[in-house]
């Protein structure tokens, strides 16, 4: 698999493979396929498909099969949790489960990444300080504008939205005033229910609000393990029929923190983790771009432990992780914005437990845990308006026109911008972290307190402080659109094969393969490439 530095070589060279180029390259080994299907079906299990590229085996058989070909005794449960973010009502689920480890022969121990299936309890949860002042709902098309949205259409592309619920038909074409955009329903593990889910349908609006002529692919899945899988890889590795999406936005999630207590307690194997960050990756490799929600109850994440967490699967390296502002006291142009922090929630952010610093964040002043000093992945990489008080006006659920709000609405408002700029290029511009580091602030409004919150302490637990530049708090900041478009437009037009960059007071600095010194320099609100600095320098390059 590439590493993270393949991500900033030009877009023309690392275009989506076909299916069969993408099996070939990265896909299963079909000995390892084969050798996994002659040990299920020694258990008298059924194939039901093998898939190269996604790197997966279905089956199905009786508990008594799978419970003698992994070792474990299947049981049903019942829980109970909170009904949807803005409910204090609780209800019930009941999912089939497992007592103990499962076991695979040694044999395949090597090739046997996870098995999902087995447990079908929910692992799929909804994302739910002081506001500048004149704080009030805002329409996406408004957002946009402030945050100087490149002005073309995104047409030719379309972006994925992740729902395990439904949406009414009726409400997206009332939020476009009888002009809906273009929605194709693709059912992976599961189809739209009917249900006027908020959730998905604030975040099919604001998407396609921010991305106008865009086409929008609800993909529908269970809410357990194998669910999510399954339609991350759909997404990246389609069927035939499917759509090929250039983005994916989420605001559900996973786990309240990616650290071993709160994944276990929240019945997430680091197995499971694995294969979910793998499929995330492959979505890197064909240049899909993903959008994640960071959270909306700052650094405690509901989990109330004193100690602060970081979303899964926000916290994945291979996503772009999407923290909350709150826009206020706009006047034409110009606004305040603050770090989202108030008396409705505040953002996600801070250090993952279960992942490393990225090479992309190496220069980026990650703090260490506030919780042991460990260094780890800094969460989240860019952020966008996300308050309650500040809400996407003009959204209809349910027949009722309401506010979207939380990270919930800044990941679909990202992936707008997104499928903007991919559309103004001409090319996607897949999985853009490194990008985004090497560009550092000139790309950005950066949120800086005072008079604003000043961190994400929420509920008693301590926070990441904002700041100048990233921080594990807002990241970058909000997006300022063009001159992120110029930025992303020049790194591939440079033709450069990049083996180092470095970001130092608004100059990128890039070493080819020549090892000739190259340089972007932020110059009268624009990126520049003021290009080879060989002869304008005698320093030695190592």
């Amino acid at each position: 698999m590439p590493d993270f530095s393949h991500f900033l070589t030009p877009l023309h060279g690392r275009r989506r493979l076909s299916q069969d180029q993408f099996a070939e390259k990265y896909g299963a080994a079909n000995g390892d396929l084969a050798r996994v299907t002659e040990f299920v079906e020694r258990f008298g299990m059924t194939v039901v498909e093998t898939n190269v590229a996604r790197r997966s085996v279905v089956v199905s058989g009786t508990v008594d099969q799978v419970s003698r070909a992994f070792g474990v005794s299947l049981g049903r449960y019942r829980v109970t949790h909170p009904r949807s973010r803005h409910s204090t009502q609780e209800e019930t689920e009941e999912y089939r489960g497992r007592d103990g480890w499962i076991h695979v022969p040694n044999e395949l121990a090597d090739v046997i990444v996870g098995v999902f299936g087995l447990d079908n309890r929910r692992i799929v949860k909804r994302n739910n300080g002081g506001d500048p002042p004149n704080t009030v709902p805002l329409s996406t098309t408004t957002i946009s504008q402030l945050y100087n949205f490149p002005a073309n259409s995104a047409a030719g592309q379309t972006i994925a939205i992740l729902s395990e619920a439904g949406y009414q038909p009726s409400d997206i074409s009332a939020t476009f005033g009888g002009s809906p955009p273009t929605v194709i329903d693709v059912s992976v593990d599961a189809s739209n229910d009917g249900r006027a889910d908020g959730e998905t349908t604030q975040d099919i609006c604001i998407a396609a609000l921010a991305a106008p002529a865009a086409a929008i692919a609800v993909y529908f899945t269970t809410y357990d393990q194998r669910g999510w899988v399954d339609l991350v890889n759909r997404v990246v590795h389609p069927d035939p029929s499917d759509p090929v999406c250039s983005v994916l936005s989420s605001s559900f999630y996973i786990s309240d923190g990616d650290d071993s207590a709160t994944l276990t307690a929240e019945g997430v194997s680091s197995s499971w983790l694995t294969a979910a960050s793998q499929a995330f990756e492959d979505a890197a490799i064909q240049g899909v771009t993903v959008c994640i929600a960071s959270g909306d109850t700052g650094s405690n994440s509901r989990r109330g432990d004193g100690k602060a967490h970081v979303q899964y699967p926000a916290s994945d390296p291979w996503v772009l992780s999407v923290g909350g502002t709150t826009i206020g006291n706009v006047s034409g142009s110009s606004f305040d914005e603050y770090v989202w922090n108030d008396d409705k929630g505040a953002t996600g952010g801070g250090i993952s437990d279960f992942f490393g610093l990225p090479g992309y964040q190496t220069s980026a002043g990650v703090p260490v845990s506030i919780n042991d000093q460990h260094v780890g992945r800094g969460v989240p990489d860019v952020a966008a308006n996300a308050s309650v008080n500040a809400g996407y006006s003009g959204i209809v659920i349910g027949g009722v026109t309401q506010a979207g709000n939380g990270t919930s609405a800044s990941a679909p408002l990202w992936a707008g911008l997104i499928a903007v700029i991919n559309a103004a290029l001409g090319e996607n511009v897949g999985f853009i972290n490194p990008a985004i580091y090497a560009l550092g602030s000139g790309s950005f409004y950066d949120i800086n307190p005072p008079p604003g919150p000043t961190d994400n302490s929420f509920n008693g637990t301590p926070g990441y402080a904002a700041g100048p530049g990233w921080d594990a708090c807002t990241g970058w900041g909000s997006p300022s659109g063009v001159a992120l478009f110029d930025g992303l437009h020049l790194i591939p037009e440079s033709g450069l094969s990049c083996y180092a960059v470095a970001d130092f007071a608004m100059r990128v600095y890039f070493l080819d393969a020549n090892h000739h010194v190259n340089e972007l320099a932020w110059i009268g609100g624009r990126w520049v490439n003021t290009g080879d600095l060989t002869a304008r320098t005698s320093a030695a390059v190592v």
